[in-house]
């Protein structure tokens, strides 16, 4: 359990990373390649592009559970908020897939 624990850690600080560049220079396919490597470790086999279509699905049930008039895309403290649920989001599917 302490590998498992140990790689969601860093799938978890691989995202607040590259949510630290700048929107426009963010490399995503390197990322979510590194996130399959680690997956592929407990024999789940996804291509980075698949993973990084999972992770928009988290993103967007956060914003699914707001109404359309409280997004406020401009204010960054929403979209960290946003970015924090997808990756919690994210780790829980992940965490399903490996138990």
């Amino acid at each position: 359990m302490i590998g498992i624990k140990q790689d969601l850690d860093s799938i978890t600080s691989m995202l607040y990373e590259v949510f630290e560049i700048e929107p426009f220079k963010r490399d995503y396919n390197s990322v979510f390649g590194q996130i399959a490597n680690i997956l592929h470790r407990y024999s789940i086999i996804e291509n980075p592009t698949n993973l990084r279509l999972r992770f928009t699905l988290c993103m967007q049930e956060f914003f699914d559970g707001l109404p359309e008039s409280q997004w406020n895309l401009k204010d960054p403290k929403f979209l960290k908020q946003s970015e924090e649920f997808a990756i919690a989001k994210f780790r829980e599917w992940i965490l399903e897939q490996i138990t």
